[in-house]
């Protein structure tokens, strides 16, 4: 069940609202209400080891006449502790069952792509967890899928030409490469020209395979490359009338140090040889970035993206473009001017598909005469609707929900959409623009749900310690009794300019499974309110967002059913930066789990795999001004740390290199205060969101196990010194 504080009250502070009271929504799409304590005792609670049995929607893709969906289904994989991904299909009809059914029994199936007839459905197969994937076509008729071409690298971001014939693609694939050739039993050494050479998640970036634009036939033959150069591409796709291949790239020589930027660019499909630029056409350009985009039938191109003017931030609220006109020869202008959502927005969850991803919503009316995309907006992402000709958006669907991913039918009026809520991870539903209904298509975790009581979740906003409002979440244990006194625990998210919010988060859910209370909140510099609110932490980091949590630490308290000597504080990447900074500044903290921290930041800006610091974080690199990064440093403030401290890193963390992590334990370790750290071989950045199912729940079950030990006062002595 969730609970919600209307805007109106939110002044008056922190109070709990039931179902019942005026200030309480519902949505017409809401999950089923979690049982109610006298019956939680009949169904179990969530457990660290249920991510096992979670399936995920990943991009779902909407027939173009709108009666069918289909989308890539991410499962856990035991036999090989991964992911298994397969194509499935829904009816979106009224009459049709709520069931989904097979397509394809591949384990490496993903990126589904119609047909402009629908007759056929184009992704992309790998045969083996580590193989490169490659094109396939399958007749929707019947038959098997048939494979399109083979090369060394793979294929990715397949898209078919308006008239069926063709389909583009992107493949890091050179003419020199063999792929019967063996890797040699030793890697040679690499010789590092580039400031950036490796990427989370990654590893060293193959500056010699980036990804190109090529092109085959759909029936099969020798694909064509129709790009080259030291630059990768993004987001292939055919113009209109399929004269050309659009697509983003940046193609600046020194792109690391500078502000973000991309270009739309043109490339024509019937090129004998690849160019590197001097046959490609610019379509729009911006002084600045542009990302998700597309074209109407008249040539207009709508896109989210920002400028980057002076002087410099460390958020650029994205915006919707739209281009006056038909490509080239245009300008874009803002038709999100005046608003402060962020356009193509996200919202935090552990429970996105791990694998297959999809796109941000984003198309046309039929008409040409409005655009309708993703936004996010107090902890929500919704899909809108902004007028051509200008004016305030028009929220499509619930302020409550988390939109994942979504596409819409050729005429724009039927959208496939994953929405997920507090309490279910993400199911598939069918968005009608014509009259506005919401039905939902496929719930897969079904269940699962129904075996499980969660805990209820309480949005509310509250004013912290200088006034400014901050909305925050409460997750209770399923048999919450007010009139006892519970351990909790505060979840500090990333980013910084991310947001928590609507979204389901299995970690939080584990957590008031076990007795906790879970306390989570969008602290200054979160996302979702603005760009002032997101900007006020430049060069400023931590600070004011470290107050903001405590004054919403110190509301929860008033309460009464919180134990003020049982809190615990956690948070990954920079909310692992945070909670290293809060037990450097407060001893109220009785235990604390760090993952994936920031520690050290002069360390940080030499070894990541982005070099954006100054003048967006910084005024100046560390070697001017060292002072500057060492007095937002959580390591050189160490000796003031009290409480009991857990660090989990994965070794293969190229965004905050396990270096970080490895500071906090080695200056804890030196001063003899209780500290322990777990180390996740093979994993990056992503461990709680995409790694490995297993060490997923391992990384759960440290968490909770530490709390245990100085919150519940359970015993750990795998955690004990030997």
């Amino acid at each position: 069940m969730v609970r919600q504080m209307a805007d109106g009250q939110a002044d008056q502070g922190l109070r709990r609202m039931s179902p019942r009271n005026a200030g309480a929504r519902r949505s017409p799409m809401a999950a089923p209400a979690a049982a109610a304590p006298a019956q939680a005792t009949q169904r179990r609670t969530m457990q660290g080891d249920d991510l096992l049995r979670l399936v995920w929607i990943a991009d779902p893709q909407i027939s173009p006449d709108g009666s069918r969906v289909a989308f890539t289904r991410v499962a856990v994989d035991p036999a090989t502790d991964g992911y298994r991904t397969s194509l499935w299909l829904v009816e979106t009809t009224r009459d049709a069952p709520r069931t989904a059914r097979a397509l394809t029994f591949g384990a490496g199936d993903s990126q589904p792509r119609w047909s402009p007839d629908g007759a056929r459905l184009a992704f992309v197969r790998s045969s083996a967890p580590k193989e490169p994937g490659q094109l396939f076509v399958l007749p929707m008729t019947g038959g098997d899928a048939m494979p399109v071409c083979d090369l060394a690298k793979g294929v990715s971001e397949p898209a078919w030409s308006p008239d069926g014939t063709r389909i583009a693609f992107l493949s890091g694939t050179q003419p020199t490469d063999d792929p019967k050739q063996e890797k040699p039993k030793n890697e040679p050494a690499r010789v590092v020209t580039q400031p950036v050479f490796r990427e989370n998640g990654e590893g060293f970036k193959d500056f010699e395979h980036l990804p190109q634009v090529w092109v085959v036939a759909a029936a099969g033959g020798t694909p064509r490359r129709l790009t080259r150069g030291p630059y990768a591409v993004h987001d292939a796709r055919w113009s209109r009338d399929g004269r050309s291949i659009l697509f983003l790239c940046d193609r600046r020589p020194e792109p690391w140090f500078g502000r973000d930027e991309s270009v739309i660019y043109a490339v024509s499909p019937d090129l004998a040889e690849p160019t590197d630029g001097p046959r490609l056409e610019t379509v729009v350009h911006i002084e600045g970035y542009l990302g998700a985009f597309t074209e109407h039938a008249d040539g207009r191109i709508a896109a989210i993206g920002y400028p980057t003017p002076e002087p410099a931030r460390t958020y650029y609220l994205p915006r919707l473009l739209l281009t006056d006109g038909p490509w080239p020869r245009t300008t874009a202008r803002d038709l999100s001017a005046g608003c402060q959502d962020d356009i193509g927005g996200a919202i935090s969850s552990d429970q996105h598909p791990p694998r297959g991803g999809g796109r941000t919503p984003l198309a046309f009316r039929d008409d040409g005469q409005a655009v309708r995309v993703a936004l996010s907006r107090h902890g929500a992402a919704m899909l809108a609707s902004f007028e051509a000709a200008g004016g305030a958006a028009t929220m499509l669907t619930p302020a409550d929900r988390d939109l994942i991913a979504g596409t819409a039918s050729a005429d724009g009026r039927r959208w496939a959409l994953t929405l997920g809520s507090p309490t279910r991870p993400g199911d598939l539903y069918l968005f009608d623009a014509g009259d506005g209904s919401l039905r939902p298509l496929h719930a897969p975790n079904e269940a699962l749900f129904a075996e499980v009581a969660l805990g209820e979740v309480e949005m509310f906003w509250t004013p912290s310690f200088d006034g400014q409002r901050v909305q925050g979440w409460l997750v209770t244990p399923p048999d919450f009794d007010p009139q006892q006194r519970y351990p909790m625990v505060l979840e500090i998210h990333g980013g910084p300019h991310t947001a928590y919010g609507w979204g389901f988060f299995h970690e939080f859910h584990t957590l008031a499974a076990a007795g906790y209370v879970v306390l989570y909140t969008n602290p200054r510099g979160s996302t979702s309110y603005g760009s002032d609110f997101a900007n006020v932490i430049q060069y400023r980091y931590p600070g004011d967002d470290a107050k903001d949590l405590m004054a919403v630490v110190d509301e929860i308290l008033k309460r009464g059913f919180v134990d003020q000597g049982r809190l615990g504080v956690t948070g990954g990447s920079g909310g692992g930066l945070l909670t290293n900074w809060l037990i450097t500044q407060t001893d109220r903290f009785a235990a604390a789990v760090t993952q994936r921290c920031v520690a050290d930041w002069a360390s940080m800006y030499y070894s990541t795999d982005f070099a954006m610091f100054t003048p967006f974080w910084f005024r100046k690199p560390p070697f001017e001004d060292p002072a500057e990064y060492q007095d937002l440093s959580p390591v050189a403030l160490a000796s003031r740390i009290t409480t009991p401290l857990m660090v989990i890193h994965s070794e293969e963390d190229w965004r905050t290199p396990i270096a970080q992590g490895e500071a906090m334990f080695r200056a804890l370790k030196q001063q003899h205060k209780p500290v322990v750290m777990v180390r996740f071989p093979g994993e990056s950045h992503e461990l709680s969101r995409s790694g490995a199912p297993s060490r997923r729940v391992q990384n759960q079950k440290h968490i909770r196990t530490w709390f245990d030990r100085w919150l519940m006062g359970k015993p750990a002595p795998e955690y004990d010194a030997g």
